[in-house]
C-alpha cells in the first residue's frame, strides 16, 4: 500500500532530518505524517477525477517529481527549494490548505507553523514516491488514477482521520464529496 510505503520511508529516512530542521520531535512528526498522508491520498484521488487535474499530476510526476529526490534527501532542506515545496501544497490543496493545517494542528497539538513545516517537507517526497512508482511500473495516466482510487479506498478503511477531510471537502452538506462539491469549491 502506497501510504504505508511513504510513511515507512519518511519515518526511517527523513524524520530525523525534519526534526533537526523544524525542532519538532519524531513522535509529533509521525502523527502529522500519518494524518497528512491519508489526507493527501484522499485529495489526490478526488482531484484525479478531473481529466485536466489528472493530466497535470501525471505530467508533474513524469517531469518534475520522478523519484530522484528520494536519493537526494538533503535537497529537501535547501533554501532555494522551500518556495517550490510551498507551491506544491498550494496547488494540491488550494484554498483548503490552511483549514487542513489547522485541523492537523488541533489533532496533534502542534501550531500551524510546525504543521506547515512538516507538510512542505513531506509533500515533495510523496510526489517523488508517486513518480518513482510511475517510472518503475511504466504507469500511464489511467494507471495513476486507478492506483490513487484504490489507495483512497484502503486509506478510508483504516484511517481515523479521514472523516475530517471529507467534511472539509463536503460543500453541500450531503455527507460525501461529489461533483456538486467540486463545482462549489471551484467557484
Amino acid at each position: 500500500m502506497f501510504k504505508e510505503l511513504a510513511q515507512d520511508f519518511i519515518m526511517k529516512q527523513v524524520s530525523s532530518q525534519i526534526s533537526k530542521a523544524t525542532w519538532i520531535d519524531a513522535d509529533a512528526i509521525h502523527k502529522v505524517t500519518d494524518e497528512w498522508l491519508g489526507s493527501i491520498i484522499l485529495w489526490l484521488a478526488k482531484n484525479v477525477g478531473s481529466k485536466e487535474w489528472a493530466e497535470w499530476l501525471f505530467d508533474a510526476v513524469k517531469k518534475d517529481h520522478d523519484g530522484s529526490i528520494l536519493d537526494n534527501i538533503d535537497s529537501l532542506f535547501g533554501e532555494q527549494k522551500q518556495e517550490e515545496w510551498w507551491k506544491i501544497l498550494d496547488h494540491i490543496f488550494g484554498n483548503k490548505k490552511e483549514a487542513i493545517e489547522t485541523q492537523i494542528g488541533k489533532d496533534t497539538g502542534l501550531d500551524m507553523w510546525q504543521v506547515a513545516s512538516i507538510l512542505k517537507t513531506v509533500a515533495p517526497l510523496v510526489l517523488g514516491m508517486l513518480g518513482k512508482q510511475t517510472k518503475d511500473n511504466w504507469f500511464g495516466l489511467d494507471d495513476i488514477v486507478w492506483m490513487l482510487t484504490n489507495e483512497k479506498e484502503e486509506v478510508a478503511k483504516k484511517s481515523e482521520w479521514l472523516w475530517i477531510f471529507g467534511k472539509l471537502l463536503d460543500q453541500d452538506g450531503d455527507g460525501d464529496f461529489d461533483m456538486i462539491d467540486a463545482f462549489k469549491l471551484a467557484t
